[in-house]
């Protein structure tokens, strides 16, 4: 679910004119505007290409966004479009028509939603988002409460939330949903820790797969509490495929700063491993995952014993 919003790009005689550069598109606000889901991309190379060699860029700011909006080029229509989430956050809303006021005013054309309706500079932010927050917020309770699933799963910019009965009754039992929210999802995404990557491995004799995890010492690390194949891996691989789960764990033996001080020490069955895990050692930061604090060595060596 979504709202998109279209800027047509600026006319020029025979033709338009060239795509934006990402780090031009970046620059539109006098604000620090971020681009997150970029591992594995060289990050010069990432400002000086043009939006169009991107499906979609996922944008927002530090400390301020949820799950921020996406940015895109459409070639075949040249129009720039911007798509925000629902539901979004109340900041993200107001980062997203802040974003399309600038790119409208620097293209020097109007705005048109998926809708059809028209905005000019002058009035969109002026655009009234709420209803849309509050239809998002209405879904998520909805599959909630009709037992169609325990939790819902939403994406933000730096890791998902789940939401359970408990959160989503939090929502709509306080004096502002919206506000409520917003403030959930963005704490979220500024919880000072790492989110574990899950990864799998195939057993080459028997063709069974392991999903794992890692947990490295002196690292505040956030894991599922019962995991299962992500979204964004469930093109590669599907829950029934995984035959179990580990926890690996590594420590620092060195400088930190260098990778070569980082060696694994073993793994563990992924259940064990949450068994083992002192209730003061961890907190449910969510529906789904739990942030686990900092291990010594002497803990990580306790659990493999």
């Amino acid at each position: 679910m979504s709202i998109s919003f279209y800027v047509k790009n600026k006319k020029k005689f025979l033709g338009y004119e060239p795509v934006l550069n990402v780090e031009t598109a970046l620059s539109l606000l006098d604000k620090e505007l971020n681009v997150y889901g970029t591992d594995g991309i060289d990050i010069n190379d990432l400002l000086l290409s043009p939006l169009s060699k991107y499906p979609c860029l996922l944008v927002g700011t530090e400390d301020e966004s949820a799950r921020g909006f996406e940015l895109a080029y459409d070639n075949k229509n040249k129009v720039y479009a911007v798509r925000v989430f629902t539901p979004s956050s109340r900041e993200d809303w107001l980062l997203a028509l802040e974003y399309i006021k600038a790119l409208a005013k620097k293209m020097g054309t109007e705005i048109v939603n998926e809708r059809g309706e028209t905005f000019t500079v002058d009035n969109i932010e002026k655009f009234d988002y709420e209803p849309d927050i509050l239809y998002g917020i209405k879904v998520v309770t909805e599959n909630i409460k009709s037992g169609e699933s325990s939790n819902y799963i939403i994406f933000g910019v730096t890791r998902p939330v789940s939401f359970d009965e408990k959160m989503i009754d939090e929502i709509n039992n306080s004096d502002s949903p919206i506000d409520t929210f917003s403030r959930i999802v963005r704490d979220i995404q500024n919880l000072d820790a790492y989110s574990a990557n899950q990864q799998f491995y195939e057993n080459r004799e028997d063709g069974t797969i392991m999903g794992a995890y890692t947990i490295t010492e002196r690292v505040r690390t956030i894991i599922p509490y019962k995991p299962s194949v992500e979204f964004h891996n469930s093109d590669i691989v599907r829950n029934d495929d995984i035959a179990f789960w580990n926890m690996t764990f590594v420590v620092i033996n060195g400088d930190e700063n260098d990778r070569n001080s980082y060696q694994p020490v073993g793994r563990i069955a992924y259940d064990e491993f949450i068994k083992k895990l002192p209730k003061e050692k961890y907190k449910f930061i969510d529906a789904s995952y739990i942030m686990v604090e900092p291990l010594t060595k002497e803990e990580i060596s306790d659990f493999l014993k």
